[in-house]
């Protein structure tokens, strides 16, 4: 497992982008959409999936990287899947897993990461998601605001009383907090002692993403700082 103190994430042979957040529209997160597509492997389709929202939307994020100079794909909005009779069949649809077996990045985004990891946890997709990222595939995976607080260990609500759940884990010690300003603002680090031990906070503000390369690289991005929560009056820039 890679590890540059105190982030440890999944191994595998592709790159973790945890993007804090920006308006893609308005250009704020073009530099850091850049660097993505100059790691991965163009030569494979993109995935787009929202937590929340609508399908138009995900296409749009996808139409986005297209005219960038990513590679075409799919876009799915995951609610729509949350409230049909059977989320994990259609997510889990042979068509769906053949093209996450094709892909080289696959974005999480949206407004809601509980229909992030409710729909992907305990599915196939997941396992063709963790397999393409570990092995030759080269998966690249890319977490933007609550997307990147799905790959983290644990996600939470963003009002009292934080219910939490468990979140993807490929970030495996920390808890994502994206759209960070200050610790003093972020119930969710101020708390990080009573969540669990050893656990480690990443407050990443808008405009600003850390990426977790294959070869232990841990890059920033765009042109903010991340914060590192480590204990308990203990946050390093």
């Amino acid at each position: 497992m890679p590890q540059k103190d105190p982030v440890r994430w999944l191994d595998g042979e592709g790159w973790l982008v945890l993007l804090g957040g920006g308006d893609w529209r308005r250009g704020e997160t073009d530099e850091i959409d850049a660097q993505l597509l100059s790691v991965a492997n163009l030569d494979r389709p993109m995935i787009v999936l929202t937590g929340g929202g609508r399908s138009n939307e995900a296409d749009a994020i996808l139409d986005h990287y297209t005219q960038m100079g990513g590679p075409g794909g799919e876009a799915f909005a995951l609610s729509q899947l949350a409230n049909s009779a059977s989320s994990y069949g259609q997510l889990d649809a042979p068509e769906v897993l053949t093209l996450i077996q094709e892909a080289g990045i696959i974005y999480l985004g949206g407004e809601d990461p509980f229909a992030l990891v409710t729909n992907l946890h305990e599915s196939l997709a997941l396992r063709h998601i963790v397999e393409g990222y570990s092995t030759l595939q080269g998966l690249t995976l890319i977490g933007a605001g609550t997307g990147a607080a799905a790959l983290g260990r644990w996600i939470f609500t963003p009002e009292p009383p934080h219910h939490q759940a468990m979140g993807l884990g490929f970030v495996m010690n920390a808890v994502v907090v994206p759209h960070f300003t200050t610790t003093e603002n972020s119930p969710i680090l101020r708390a990080l002692p009573q969540i669990g031990d050893g656990l480690l906070g990443l407050g990443i503000p808008d405009k600003t993403a850390l990426a977790l390369g294959p070869q232990e690289q841990l890059e920033l991005w765009g042109e903010g700082q991340v914060t590192a929560v480590v204990n308990a009056g203990d946050a390093t820039p």
